[in-house]
């Protein structure tokens, strides 16, 4: 008996798994910057790629514009960054609060395809 067909990932999904992978520990992108370096995604598209294929990526060095975590995924997201050492701007008890430093911790994506892409800053 052979096992089911692995199905094919819809356009640009597999592009922003790249992406995502390819984050070195302690290093983030906000989901805009990785939407624009898959070419031209808004971040909600990167969001919902992370939610329905993304478990097994470093998703929590994918964050909101401002350096937080999703809500519901903050508490996970700041104990993954205190292990890495990501950079805080705003280290706070409640991990809802907490903030990544971006000006310090944001990725350049050197040595990779789209290491030539610009993201925000």
């Amino acid at each position: 008996m052979s096992s089911p067909p692995v199905p094919e990932l819809p356009p640009r999904v597999e592009e922003v798994l790249e992406v995502v992978d390819a984050i070195p520990a302690g290093r983030v992108l906000t989901y805009g910057d990785v939407g624009e370096l898959v070419g031209d995604r808004g971040p909600r598209f990167v969001g919902n790629v992370l939610r329905r294929f993304g478990a097994g990526s470093p998703w929590w060095r994918v964050l909101r514009a401002d350096g937080s975590a999703a809500p519901q995924l903050a508490a996970e997201a700041v104990a993954r960054w205190r292990a890495e050492a990501t950079p805080l701007r705003r280290a706070a008890s409640d991990p809802a609060d907490v903030r990544v430093d971006l000006a310090v911790a944001r990725w350049d994506g050197a040595g990779h395809p789209w290491a030539g892409r610009d993201v925000r800053p």
